[in-house]
Formats: structure tokens, C-alpha cells, sequence
């Protein structure tokens, strides 16, 4: 993984609100068949006013952090574990297998 991928994923997630987010929705976003949650349960849960949470999710899609899926009139959110696992793992190999 690039070093610009990576920094692009840790300052999406450089925020507390879109850790947070992150925390609530990874557990819905294992598995093929994981669908996410809708953005309004989202919001909800969280007690973020709907721009604010349009706001934070708009970014995370962008920097590939969440990925979204429409499904009638709702749009779920779901955490894109394979670019988190694969950025953390990145990370824990450089710090343990440093280049000499």
C-alpha cells in the first residue's frame, strides 16, 4: 500500500466522530452478505443532525473508509474492513520488520 493511501485512510479517520461511526457500523460489515447500516440509524445512534452525518460519511466514502450501497429509498453504510486490515497491517509490518 502507498504511503499516500495510508495517510489518506488515517486522517479520514483522525476525527473522533468518524471513529465513532466506524465503531458502530464494522460490527454490520462482516461477511459477504453484510449490508451495513442505513444512514438514519446512523445518525440516530450517534445523535448527529443529518448534515453533519452526511458530512463525515461523504468523506469516508471518499477516502474509501465506508462504502455505501442505496437500497430503496435508504442508503447503508458499511465499514470497507479489507482497505482497514490491509492499511493496519501495512502499518505493524514496517513498525516490526523496519527497512534497514
Amino acid at each position: 500500500m502507498e504511503s499516500q493511501i495510508a495517510a489518506n485512510i488515517f486522517s479520514g479517520l483522525g476525527q473522533p466522530t468518524r471513529l465513532e461511526i466506524l465503531k458502530l457500523i464494522a460490527p454490520h460489515s462482516r461477511g459477504s452478505d453484510a449490508v451495513g447500516l442505513p444512514a438514519g440509524e446512523i445518525g440516530q445512534a450517534l445523535g448527529l443532525p443529518p448534515a453533519t452525518l452526511s458530512f463525515h460519511l461523504k468523506d469516508m466514502t471518499y477516502k474509501n473508509l465506508v462504502i455505501n450501497k442505496r437500497v430503496g429509498r435508504k442508503i447503508y453504510y458499511r465499514a470497507n474492513l479489507e482497505v482497514l486490515i490491509a492499511c493496519f497491517d501495512e502499518i505493524v509490518t514496517h513498525i516490526l520488520e523496519p527497512d534497514e
